[in-house]
């Protein structure tokens, strides 16, 4: 493995150590000296792109402006809400799994960013770093979010307007965004999610061909993954849950190196478990999304 080509990407920043998709995850996961940020995007009534996982207010990680516990329902949607009523919440006070994140640090007051300002805090600490922007839209849940055109537009003009064509990648499970993002601006990297298991399979429609995958067909593919990725025109890096990768899992799709051969980085999510990390560095992928990038990146320090 070539360590300063791997790309060790902070999933939500860094979600292990500091809230989620805040401005201080962004800034710690720049501090430990992450490659990429990894962030999820929404779309407020005013137009303005925030820094969000969800498609709503999510009640398990914020709290309102009076610091009081938001009701389970009804969900209060991003697209229907200003920007500025977005950024009354107090979205880092809460951790939504102790469980799973133990060490997760909490910040107080920390609001929803917008992309601008996450874009203006990164430049300031690294002029270097990368960004990976994923756009939270749902083929089965149309009314809940902007629409694909939409979300590629505002992200695209984003991007060229802060001079990161190079450094910007733009991700989505709807691969119609990925699609229309390469038609306005060809230069900026798409990354195509997949989401594949026992449960759920953004490959795989109840009826026919998958609405994930821009018109395509899984199937009409023999099943292989790289042919799909190849057959779009659009897709520079396959991006799956990890799981698919793994010639071990029940749900094991195709290997790395077959997927690169066809001319694809490969970066699965969400590599929490050393094992695993190490596991993929040896499988010589292009790089990994984790909630705790300190423990790859002391992997990477210590020769994988």
């Amino acid at each position: 493995m070539n360590d300063c080509l791997f790309d060790v990407q902070g999933h939500r920043g860094a979600r292990g150590l500091r809230p989620e998709n805040t401005l201080a995850a962004f800034e710690y996961a720049i501090a430990l000296g992450v490659t990429t940020l990894e962030m999820d995007t929404g779309i407020s009534k005013d137009g303005v792109v925030v820094v969000c996982h969800d498609s709503f207010i999510n009640p398990l990680l914020c709290l309102d402006s009076k610091g009081d516990r938001l009701p389970l329902s009804p969900q209060r949607l991003i697209k229907d809400l200003s920007v500025a009523e977005i950024q009354a919440f107090d979205c880092g006070s809460l951790n939504p799994d102790p469980v799973r994140f133990p060490h997760q640090q909490a910040v107080p007051g920390a609001r929803i960013p917008t992309l601008q300002q996450v874009f203006d805090l990164a430049e300031a600490r690294n002029s270097q770093i990368r960004y990976n922007i994923e756009s939270k839209v749902n083929p089965l849940k149309p009314n809940e979010t902007a629409s694909p055109a939409v979300f590629a537009e505002k992200l695209v003009d984003l991007i060229v307007q802060n001079n990161l064509v190079e450094r910007a990648t733009i991700q989505s499970f709807d691969w119609r965004v990925l699609r229309e993002a390469r038609r306005l601006q060809p230069a900026i990297q798409t990354s195509a999610l997949v989401v594949h298991s026992h449960t759920t399979s953004t490959l795989k429609g109840a009826k026919g061909a998958s609405p994930f995958l821009a018109g395509l067909d899984f199937e009409s593919c023999g099943g292989n993954m790289a042919a799909l990725l190849q057959s779009t025109g659009f897709v520079d890096i396959y991006s799956p849950n990890f799981e698919t990768l793994l010639p071990e899992s029940p749900t094991f799709l195709q290997a790395v190196s077959e997927v690169q051969a066809a001319g694809f980085k490969v970066i699965p999510w969400t590599v929490n478990e050393p094992a695993i990390m190490q596991q993929f560095i040896h499988l010589n992928v292009d790089g990994l999304i984790t909630d705790f990038p300190n423990v790859l990146l002391d992997m990477i320090q210590q020769g994988g």
